[in-house]
């Protein structure tokens, strides 16, 4: 059985940022460096989509290069354009992220059965990435546990 994760694109960083926080052991430990490798993969094809969609929507120079932003490695819209360029980024940004865990599945139980008592205290975006990670675990893991009985 195909086990996976479901995150939308923009969360994914939150979520493998949150998971280099948790001080874990063992296999727990080693199915968060498994996801944490396996988000990573997809955030590297979200942000890869993101510049290929703002590429037609940048303002260039006369050598046809793109006008840098003010903050470092950002980059200045098309004025006429920027409310259709942010309407494209908002799409790839809601667009679903699955990331297929199936033959980490020991590995990432561990991590569940390590972090869903998870003892140490969680605020603010930390506290939203446990929530978001602990529901696609809790799916996945909870809906095994009802097949088994």
């Amino acid at each position: 059985m195909t086990k996976t994760l479901t995150f939308k694109n923009s969360e994914l960083s939150v979520v493998g940022n949150f998971l280099g926080t948790l001080s874990l052991k063992n296999k727990a430990s080693r199915g968060r460096t498994k996801l944490i490798k396996l988000i990573s993969a997809k955030n590297d094809e979200y942000v890869e989509e993101r510049k290929e969609t703002l590429e037609p929507y940048i303002k260039k120079d006369e050598a046809g290069n793109s006008v840098e932003g003010d903050t470092p490695g950002s980059v200045v819209l098309i004025e006429e354009k920027t409310g259709e360029a942010n309407a494209a980024i908002k799409e790839i940004d809601e667009e679903s992220a699955v990331i297929d865990f199936t033959e980490y599945s020991e590995k990432m139980k561990a991590l569940y059965e390590a972090i869903i008592d998870y003892t140490s205290e969680l605020s603010n975006q930390d506290a939203m990435a446990y929530d978001l990670l602990m529901d696609q675990l809790e799916m996945v893991f909870e809906t095994e546990k009802d097949g088994e009985k």
